[in-house]
């Protein structure tokens, strides 16, 4: 592969060789080619100035967490801004480019070339550089200042006005929170008004009493039916003397009969009369059965008189005690258990009330932190807008200032002088290379085996023969053609020279 680009580089200086006529003509044309389009090349002056985006400042740190500096994008923002057809038209009126009675297609193109010719480009955190390019040198210093100046203006215009907007809204949100505040306090004192004694706490001790009460009234009735029983079965043992008290009335009413007709005998008649003994055996017997039906019951006063039991009737009355007792207490039970049943209801509507309760309470605390939320950053945003009105917020300062282009930019006519001979001397070798390599006749012994099989072998290479004759003549146009290089070197270097010294 070596002994490949070895052949190549002979066979490019042999053809060099054979066509030095036409190489050094076309290095000619190609240098003094490029020479003239450096002559003719249009001159571009460009002035730029570097900007620094300031975000921090001596009032910054006092006011950290208070007040928030408008944030603005670098050279993105700086772009966006620059670019907008506002912006453009106030440069151009203001660098003197518009004067207002162009036609509106003159004026579109003014700003169409005033646009392309101004690039941003970012220069590090919060530097950028805004350049701006003109065949004219007094016109890129001004317009480039121009641009700066209407920057640098309406970036501070634009961050008080959105300060000034976002102070506005905020504001409009507080006052549109405190009148949603004072309703949301409204609803929550007229509930609370309406309610004043309807709470959970009083209703649940209203009914534990109740309940206490019932407890204690079902203990009472309990008792009372038992010393109800107790007076029944008192009563019932007692009465043997109920059922033999009448027998004794009926007993006594007959005796008293027996005596009266007795007597009323005894006033006509002995007692031997048979009819009077008679009464009088009828009232013995009665005797003897009003002592057997008297029995334990009777009961001998002081006098020896007979006289009744009261046992029976002052069970019967405390009998009739206990069941108007039972009575009036089963009728408070009733009562109370109604009051308990109430209780519950009112418990039901004091859930119900207590979920109103919460839904106000909770729509009353949302809209008061809001509203504390919104004061406090309409606080922020006033002194936000203090800031910016102040210009202590973020603030564009010229840290490059723009420098009157004295050598135009990108490539002038040295560039050209200096690039013309190389450029021309690679142009005529690429061409020769080129031809070289397409031109299709075998010009190397290894191309030459790589095309051939295995089994072919190489004799030789026949050499090329250079005559005397040959060599005369070579030396000879190799001292005429650099003559012509020499002159047309000396001319070359004196256009360059009298351009660069403004004579051309």
């Amino acid at each position: 592969m070596t002994s490949y680009y070895t052949d190549l580089l002979r066979a490019v200086a042999r053809e060099f060789i054979r066509l030095k006529s036409w190489a050094v003509a076309l290095f000619l044309l190609l240098s003094f080619g490029i020479l003239a389009v450096g002559l003719f090349w249009p001159k571009s002056y460009q002035t730029s100035a570097m900007l620094y985006a300031d975000v921090t400042n001596i009032i910054q740190p006092l006011l950290q967490g208070r007040a928030e500096i408008t944030v603005i994008d670098r050279s993105q923002q700086a772009r966006e801004a620059i670019y907008t057809r506002r912006m453009i038209e106030a440069i151009a009126r203001k660098a003197g480019l518009l004067h207002g009675d162009e036609p509106v297609e003159r004026q579109e193109a003014i700003m169409a070339s005033l646009r392309n010719r101004i690039s941003i480009r970012d220069e590090g955190k919060n530097y950028f550089r805004i350049s701006y390019s003109s065949a004219d040198q007094e016109r890129s210093f001004r317009v480039l200042n121009t641009v700066v100046d209407v920057f640098i203006e309406d970036a501070a215009d634009r961050r008080r006005q959105e300060s000034r907007s976002a102070f506005e809204f905020i504001d409009e949100q507080v006052r549109g929170y405190k009148s949603q505040l004072e309703q949301a306090e409204d609803r929550l004192k007229n509930f609370k008004a309406r309610n004043l004694f309807l709470t959970e706490g009083s209703v649940n001790t209203r009914i534990h009493q109740l309940r206490t009460q019932i407890e204690e009234l079902k203990l009472s009735i309990e008792e009372s039916e038992a010393r109800k029983a107790s007076l029944e079965q008192q009563l019932r043992s007692e009465s043997q003397y109920l059922a033999s008290r009448g027998t004794i009335d009926s007993l006594r009413e007959r005796r008293k009969s027996l005596q009266s007709q007795l007597d009323t005998l005894r006033l006509q008649y002995t007692d031997t009369y048979p009819d009077i003994v008679s009464l009088k055996d009828q009232i013995l017997e009665l005797d003897l059965s009003l002592e057997s039906a008297q029995g334990p019951h009777r009961v001998m006063a002081s006098s020896g008189v007979a006289v009744e039991n009261p046992l029976w009737e002052e069970l019967r009355k405390r009998a009739a005690e206990v069941e108007v007792e039972q009575q009036t207490l089963n009728n408070r039970l009733a009562s109370l258990e109604r009051l308990l049943s109430a209780e519950h209801e009112r418990a039901e509507q004091v859930a119900i009330k207590e979920a109103e309760l919460s839904e106000l309470t909770r729509d009353y605390d949302v809209t008061k932190q809001i509203y504390e939320e919104m004061l406090e950053r309409r606080e922020k945003a006033r002194l936000s807008m203090t800031l910016d009105i102040e210009g202590q917020g973020v603030s564009y300062k010229i840290q490059e200032p723009a420098i009157f282009p004295l050598k135009p930019s990108g490539l002038r006519f040295v560039h050209f002088l200096m690039a013309g001979p190389a450029v021309a001397l690679a142009g005529v070798l690429g061409l020769i290379v080129i031809y070289v390599v397409l031109d299709p006749r075998l010009r190397s012994p290894a191309l030459l085996l790589n095309q051939l099989s295995p089994d072919i072998e190489l004799l030789g290479v026949v050499p090329h023969v250079h005559t005397p004759l040959a060599k005369r003549v070579f030396r000879t146009d190799v001292i005429l053609l650099g003559v012509l290089l020499l002159l047309a070197a000396a001319v070359y270097a004196g256009m360059g020279v009298a351009r660069l010294i403004g004579k051309i």
